[in-house]
């Protein structure tokens, strides 16, 4: 649980950070700069351990489909947060782990106990009432508004790659696991760099630039912590613990911009809180 923690913090930084970058470079060069560097950095660190890509053989399929999840949940993802409040996307986008926990049951043959399964579902309860103002989220979710398909499908999709993730990182170690699923994505960016390149002049924005590859550096420290999870215990129980990511941003926006937070906010807290101890006891 406690590398689902690790994982927890990193993506919450890294989507604080990449929304701020965004803003500035657009999302797509401020996930494809941030992703880029993550692929050198996990190239790097395969390189160092010495470690045999050979069990990759067997699971080629599994890595472009890692890839390829990977690649349209970041960018559906950050463009969900482009045309919607974050009120509204990230309670959605938090649901991922019910998606990677499932796959996990079915195809890992996980058994986690009673208690476990009870803490996940609180845990990804707590987040999604933590993470948002119940008035404003219905509010958002009146008409279904531009964003929330695109929330939805990043939900889904990530969590098709949290679980990609987690079986490599079991099968390969993880760092084999972290480095095929960076790699993988990275390849699937290239033809949209490629039709993007007249926007390369927005990289010139060197605070833009500076955020993105923060940005980067965070979510490496998060993939590396699902990845070792994975590696040494339940898929699912690194993913569910994953999912309070949220958290970070709403601690983020009081401490620096002073927000308060409201009554179902404080409930979210205090079954994120139960629900990790369930996990960390079951």
């Amino acid at each position: 649980m406690i590398f689902g923690l690790i994982a927890a913090l990193g993506f919450g930084l890294a989507d604080f950070e990449g929304a701020l970058a965004g803003r500035r470079i657009g999302s797509l060069w401020a996930v494809m700069v941030g992703q880029t560097l993550s692929a050198v950095v996990a190239t790097g660190i395969l390189l160092w351990s010495g470690r045999s890509l050979a069990v990759l053989g067997s699971v080629m399929g599994l890595v472009a489909l890692n890839g390829i999840c990977a690649a349209v949940a970041y960018q559906a993802h950050y463009h969900a947060l482009e045309l919607g409040p974050v009120a509204v996307v990230s309670p959605i986008g938090a649901s991922y782990a019910v998606v990677g926990v499932a796959l996990a049951i079915a195809f890992l043959d996980e058994r986690p106990g009673p208690v476990a399964i009870g803490g996940m579902l609180t845990t990804v309860i707590g987040v999604m009432l933590v993470s948002t103002d119940l008035r404003r989220f219905r509010a958002g979710l009146r008409g279904v508004g531009p964003g929330v398909p695109w929330a939805v499908a990043s939900a889904l999709t990530f969590g098709v790659a949290g679980f990609a993730l987690g079986y490599l990182s079991q099968r390969g170690g993880w760092i084999v696991g972290m480095w095929s699923s960076r790699v993988a994505q990275v390849a699937c960016y290239v033809p949209l760099a490629f039709m993007s390149r007249s926007q390369l002049p927005r990289l010139r924005d060197r605070r833009g630039l500076a955020i993105a590859i923060a940005a980067a550096l965070a979510d490496t420290v998060g993939v590396i912590g699902l990845s070792v999870g994975a590696d040494r215990g339940f898929v699912s129980v690194t993913l569910a613990a994953s999912a309070i990511f949220p958290l970070v941003a709403v601690v983020l926006s009081l401490a620096i911009l002073r927000e308060r937070l409201v009554l179902n906010q404080h409930a979210g807290i205090a079954l994120v809180v139960a629900g990790l101890l369930m996990l960390g006891s079951g």
